[in-house]
């Protein structure tokens, strides 16, 4: 049979059904008959035309529930014609226990234990797309299997000052590898026919007065720092949903932002997927309609007099919304339940959560996302035989970190602290000794609240007073501690932030460690030389001061369930670490190119390592750093022309390939990650020395070598350009710089563009 009669046949059934539907003849399930008589041979999708037959069907009413929130987590569904409500729940670091509908209460709490994923931060210190797909598909499983339709998740916003409470949800200060990793985690979560929903779009970069700040960036910031980002995560990701953010841009809220919604995302891009809203960051009906938003969602009980409930209903009878508008929501929502197999299919996977199976996975990326900053004189790893008495000091040793943080809050099924980790990898190999050392003074803001959520609009900054009695307090832990460490061979310190810092709702007053913690590392010091320094955070902090005085220094951020098992295993050699930092750590808060929270991003493209290697601005840790225990060697760079890219978005587009040799020339198997920057020689208009435009991580036996490569497209070496409004690849040499870090770089050659190239898209 050919095609165009098997088209005519489909059409023919599918009208027939549509007929029986409308006189309630047929007993078969719009769902049902959808799924048999719907799709085109081969094609996983539903045509529009059968879409929009359908939409025709609908009540204007039936339309605006399916736009707005009927409860706290899911919009509202159309049971007359069988079309469901997307079911949503929080998640970048793991599924959300479940609310009531229409109350800020915990429901179902016995079965809402659930897997504790690493932080965003934590998942792009590891460097690895790989780790990146595969937690993506745990959390996608996972999200079904509680029965969610959309996970919100993952955070991508740019690390642009480490005072930012939410930075550990995000990844990093750079675009590229925080896009690289955005895609392959929606990748991994939508193969479980559940949606990604990646947050927030735009320039959501801090918490202090976050539903008002007005973001005032330049052309060449947006588009080179903040959105390349967003669109590898909905282009090459293909992320379903995409959230849009509190926060105004240029005057305008974001939900209300033509600029973002329409002429960026609809049009620049083609996106076609769902735009949701934050909860609450709609502040109008026709406005935020126009402009893009397709599903309003909110924090308040009144679901019908949401913007997009009763006031959009009267809008539309008033003629004032369009009704073209008004069915592309509805067919791109459509699009979306089709997509996850929630309309008219069977074979939806069903997912599941807690399966011991994922533990080994969540324990390779905890090993992957430790980064080791300082290992001096081969201080680590730590020899058990030598070290027959250990003290563990730190509060945040002991501390449990799941159940915290604002909307990234989970109910883990269990959490290893690393003072259980490292108690459960020496066993009784020598004894393990623990003191506080220092005294948390805001312990009521530490663990998670069922009615935070509600009051969470309000964003603050974080101060603290101190009181005699904390001062007290201060030095009676201190004293306890400094006793305990003169009498161990060795001294494993555990700090850093918790959840009074690594917190949505809240941005950091300080960039020095709380509690004064400084001071009690700096006592720590004086009693046992033999110490390291375990930093948990979920940015970059303030370790200046101690840094020279202490043999060696990890940092890793919230690294999951299994994290405390991981750390140990660093720091007693079980596994040689393989982290790098994905954010750079300025010696002081002064060094940092922004400095302020007043929504003026006067620093423009100069954004974390692009800043500091420019300006030769030297950070305490620079991006990309990482030791281990092995070396590698670096040599035989070349480069190659290997023809035109037709898939390029540049015209005639010239394809590059850059081949280098990695050697592990240590004793012992380790992982590396080959990171490739890109430094125009010409640099007019005036561009970054450095930018990062490739990365891979490979694993190394001892003595073993491997050919490493890479290609470049044409927009590795474009700018914004504002005069051009577009991006712009010029003509020039550009020099191609291969190491370990943004400092420690090894291997360097040179590629020419003969001409300028021109494009809408960053990549």
């Amino acid at each position: 049979m050919t095609s165009h009669y098997m088209k005519v046949l489909i059409m023919s059934m599918h009208n027939k059904l549509i007929h029986d539907i409308i006189n309630k003849k047929s007993k078969t399930s719009v769902n049902k008959g959808f799924s048999l008589y719907c799709k085109m041979p081969g094609n996983g999708d539903y045509m529009d035309k059968n879409f929009n037959e359908l939409i025709s069907e609908m009540t204007i009413e039936e339309k605006v529930n399916l736009l707005h929130g009927t409860a706290l987590f899911h919009n509202g569904d159309i049971p007359r014609l069988n079309i469901p409500s997307l079911i949503m729940s929080d998640g970048p670091l793991g599924v959300r226990f479940d609310f009531e509908d229409n109350l800020w209460k915990r429901k179902n709490e016995e079965l809402c234990q659930c897997s504790w994923l690493i932080s965003g931060t934590a998942l792009a210190s590891t460097w690895n797309t790989e780790l990146a797909y595969e937690t993506g598909n745990i959390l996608g499983a996972e999200a079904r299997g509680r029965g969610k339709d959309i996970i919100l998740a993952p955070g991508i916003n740019i690390h642009r000052t480490p005072l930012c409470g939410r930075n550990f949800e995000y990844m990093s200060e750079d675009p590229y590898l925080t896009g690289m990793l955005a895609a392959k985690e929606i990748q991994g979560i939508q193969s479980n026919d559940v949606s990604a929903c990646v947050k927030h779009f735009a320039l959501n970069n801090q918490e202090t007065d976050r539903m008002e700040v007005d973001v005032r960036v330049d052309e060449r910031a947006l588009y080179e720092i903040y959105l390349p980002a967003f669109e590898a995560a909905l282009i090459y990701g293909n992320s379903y949903s995409v959230m849009c953010a509190y926060n105004r841009f240029r005057g305008d809220y974001a939900s209300e932002s033509k600029y973002l919604l329409t002429d960026i995302l609809r049009k620049k891009w083609k996106y076609d997927g769902v735009v949701i809203s934050d909860w609450s960051a709609v502040h109008s009906t026709e406005e935020s309609f126009n402009a893009g938003v397709d599903i309003e969602m909110g924090v308040s009980y009144d679901f019908d007099n949401y913007f997009f409930a009763a006031p959009l209903l009267k809008a539309i009878k008033e003629n004032k919304i369009s009704n073209e508008v008004l069915d592309s929501k509805i067919l791109r929502i459509l699009k979306l339940l089709d997509k996850i197999k929630k309309l008219g299919t069977k074979d939806r996977k069903s997912g599941a959560y807690n399966m011991p199976s994922s533990h080994e996975t969540f324990l390779c990326a905890a090993r992957e996302s430790v980064v080791l900053l300082k290992n001096e004189d081969n201080f680590l790893p730590l020899d058990v035989s030598k070290t027959k008495n250990i003290a563990v000091i730190g509060d945040a040793a002991s501390r449990r970190l799941a159940l915290g943080g604002g909307s990234s809050e989970i109910d883990a099924l269990f959490e290893i602290t690393p003072l259980l980790g490292i108690s459960m990898l020496v066993g009784d190999s020598c004894k393990i000794h623990y003191a506080t050392g220092y005294y948390v003074d805001n312990e009521e803001n530490t663990e998670g609240d069922v009615n935070w959520q509600a009051d969470s609009l309000d964003a603050k900054t974080t101060s603290y007073n101190l009181s005699e009695s904390i001062i007290s307090k201060r030095k009676e832990l201190l004293c306890e501690a400094v006793s305990l460490a003169k009498k161990c061979d060795a001294v494993i310190y555990v700090g850093g932030l918790n959840r009074s810092h690594d917190t949505e709702g809240f941005d950091r007053t300080s960039y020095e460690l709380p509690y004064d913690q400084e001071h009690v590392i700096s006592e720590l010091i004086n009693a046992n030389k033999n110490i390291v320094v375990c930093i948990n955070a979920g940015s970059a902090v303030n370790m200046a001061n101690f840094a020279q005085d202490v043999p060696a220094i990890c940092y890793n951020s919230m690294n999951g369930m299994m994290g405390g098992l991981a750390l140990a295993e660093i720091l007693f050699g079980h596994t040689n670490p393989s982290g790098k930092l994905p954010v750079s750590f300025p010696v002081s808060l002064n060094d940092c190119p922004a400095k302020n929270m007043d929504g003026n991003y006067s620093e423009g493209i100069y954004v974390g390592y692009r800043y500091y290697e420019t300006r030769k601005i030297k950070p305490l840790f620079c991006f990309g750093h990482g030791l281990s225990y092995t070396t590698f060697d670096y040599y035989n760079i070349k480069t190659e022309y290997i023809g035109t890219d037709t898939d390029d978005m540049y015209d005639n587009a010239p394809l590059y390939k850059v081949t280098c040799t990695v050697k592990n020339t240590g004793n012992r198997s380790g992982k590396e990650t080959v990171q490739l920057y890109v430094t125009p020689m010409n640099n007019t208009p005036d561009r970054p020395v450095l930018e990062l435009k490739g990365f891979t991580k490979i694993n190394l036996l001892p003595k073993e070598e491997k050919n490493i490569s890479f290609t470049l497209k044409t927009s590795s070496f474009a700018y914004y350009s504002i005069h051009d409004a577009c991006y712009r690849a010029d003509a020039g040499v550009y020099r191609i710089n291969i190491g370990r870090s943004c400092e420690d770089i090894r291997l360097m050659a040179d590629i020419s563009l003969t001409k300028d190239y021109y494009s809408l898209r960053s990549q």
